[in-house]
C-alpha cells in the first residue's frame, strides 16, 4: 500500500510541474492613433464651364495645413512637402471603390493646362512667366498619373522668418483650337495667353476632335511627400 501511494504522489508532482512551466505572463499595452490629414485643399471642383478656342482663363486657390496640424497640442511635427500630379478624370463610376476597369474617362485636358505655385507672374514660362506647362505627354492608362511639380518650400505650422503657412496655386487654361477651324495666317499674335501659337491644336485624327463641342478634363492630385519633425 505504501508503494502505491508514493507512485501517485510522484505522478501528481510531475503533472503540476508541467502546468507551472506552461503558465506564461501576459501584459497588455493599449496602442492608439488619431489619424487626420496634414494638408487642406479646397474640395470644390475647378469648373471652367463652356469655353472658346484661344481663351486664357485663370483659376486659383490656396493649399495650406489642416486645422489639426496646427493645433497647439500637436507639437511633434511642424511642416510638410507635397507634389502635384494630374490624372485621367473619371466620366462614369462603375460603383466599386478603387476599381476603374469599367470606367470611362474625359478626353485629356492636361496638355492645355499651366500650373504655378506662388507664381510672381501668372503667365507661361515660355514668355517669362512662372506657370509651368503640364506638357503634351499623357500618363499611362487610363487610369494613370503624371508628375507636374514639387512645392518650392514646405508649408509650416507656424510662420517664422521666410517660412510660409500656405501656397497660392494657379491653374491656367489655354483653350485648344480644332484643326480646320484655325488659320495661323490670319490669327493675331500674341494670343490671350501671351504666346504666338495655341498650346494645343486638336488634329482631325485625335479622338478629341469635335468642332461641335467636346468635354475635356483632368484630376489634380496634391500628394504629401514628407512630414518634418521639429
Amino acid at each position: 500500500m505504501k508503494k502505491v501511494l508514493l507512485v501517485l504522489v510522484a505522478v501528481v508532482l510531475v503533472a503540476s510541474g508541467v502546468a507551472a512551466v506552461s503558465a506564461y505572463e501576459a501584459h497588455i499595452i493599449n496602442v492608439r492613433a488619431h489619424v487626420e490629414n496634414a494638408m487642406s485643399v479646397p474640395s470644390a471642383p475647378i469648373e471652367f464651364g463652356t469655353v472658346f478656342p484661344e481663351e486664357w482663363i485663370l483659376k486659383e486657390f490656396r493649399v495650406q495645413h489642416s486645422t489639426s496640424f496646427c493645433w497647439d497640442t500637436q507639437w511633434r511635427v511642424d511642416s510638410f512637402n507635397y507634389s502635384v500630379y494630374v490624372e485621367w478624370k473619371t466620366l462614369s463610376d462603375n460603383g466599386t471603390p478603387g476599381d476603374t476597369s469599367d470606367d470611362t474617362f474625359y478626353g485629356w485636358l492636361g496638355d492645355a493646362l499651366y500650373i504655378g505655385i506662388d507664381p510672381a507672374v501668372d503667365e507661361p514660362e515660355a514668355i517669362g512667366g512662372d506657370l509651368k506647362w503640364v506638357g503634351n505627354v499623357t500618363p499611362p492608362g487610363p487610369p494613370g498619373a503624371l508628375w507636374v511639380m514639387n512645392c518650392p518650400q514646405p508649408i509650416y505650422k507656424q510662420k517664422s522668418g521666410t517660412q510660409n503657412r500656405s501656397d497660392r496655386v494657379v491653374v491656367a487654361l489655354d483653350v485648344p483650337v480644332f484643326e480646320g477651324f484655325y488659320n495661323p495666317l490670319t490669327d493675331p499674335e500674341p494670343k490671350s495667353s501671351g504666346l504666338d501659337d495655341p498650346t494645343v491644336i486638336i488634329a482631325k485624327d485625335d479622338p478629341r476632335w469635335n468642332p461641335d463641342g467636346v468635354d475635356l478634363g483632368v484630376d489634380l492630385k496634391f500628394q504629401v511627400t514628407n512630414i518634418w519633425k521639429r
